[in-house]
């Protein structure tokens, strides 16, 4: 059996092939998967739990299958949906992870991120980060009616997209630095992580010891995942 790892599906009902892809990948590897890792991003916004669009109930019913197949669900929120709260996890099935969290994979310590945690070298994210990741502003924003926080959540897509345009990419990307502390300080060879949306492999060499970065896809044009077996792991992806 195998542990699939996924991120930045940013799922939306204006884009409807993300939910195709995942009952695609669904199809595909379910039967040979013991869990399902979702680093952050599932979907492109979420306003609350009480969000009651056919989309929202369409992917609860797609997560369900998955866990009608033997499939354990793991959640990590991302920077488009820290929103995600119990109510849905209820709903769903799948267990909520805090950002990083150490897992075991087949007898490795590896640690998983959304990933955002790591570009320090941009200050204004990392300051926006931290006031929307307080408990007294997202109570009070889930206070707000629900037509009112989906408006709110447009125009904060789309100045995120004009901030993306604005700033220096190699400033908005991991700090390979502030990574490869976060790997020693929880004593992990691997880092899993997704947000930037540049896959691929790092290898960092200190004190002749090998850590490994594997930065995930986003899915704007495959499925795409990382197949953890026991006896390797290799980034793939599905298209239809």
């Amino acid at each position: 059996m195998s542990i699939l790892v996924i991120s930045d599906l940013h799922l939306s009902p204006e884009e409807p092939y993300g939910l195709a892809a995942f009952t695609m990948l669904r199809q595909k590897w379910a039967h040979a998967c013991s869990d399902l890792y979702i680093l952050g991003d599932f979907f492109e916004a979420w306003v609350g739990d009480d969000d009651n669009t056919a989309f929202v109930d369409a992917t609860v019913a797609e997560l369900q299958a998955w866990k009608k197949q033997g499939v354990n669900l793991y959640f990590m929120a991302g920077n488009r949906d820290f929103l995600l709260g119990k109510r849905f996890a209820e709903r769903v099935g799948w267990t909520q992870l805090q950002d990083p969290q150490v897992v075991d994979f087949y007898g490795l310590s590896v640690l998983l991120s959304h990933g955002d945690l790591f570009c320090t070298d941009d200050k204004g994210y990392q300051r926006w980060r931290r006031y929307t990741h307080s408990r007294w502003l997202q109570r009070l924003f889930l206070a707000l009616p629900l037509c009112l926080r989906r408006r709110i959540a447009q125009k904060a897509r789309q100045k995120s997209k004009n901030y993306v345009h604005l700033v220096d990419p190699v400033k908005m990307d991991i700090v390979s630095d502030t990574a490869l502390a976060w790997m020693k300080q929880s004593h992990t060879p691997v880092l899993i992580h997704g947000h930037t949306h540049k896959p691929g492999y790092h290898i960092y060499y200190q004190d002749k010891q090998p850590f490994t970065r594997i930065t995930l896809s986003d899915w704007h044009d495959a499925a795409h995942v990382l197949v953890w077996g026991r006896t390797g792991h290799y980034l793939g992806s599905i298209t239809p």
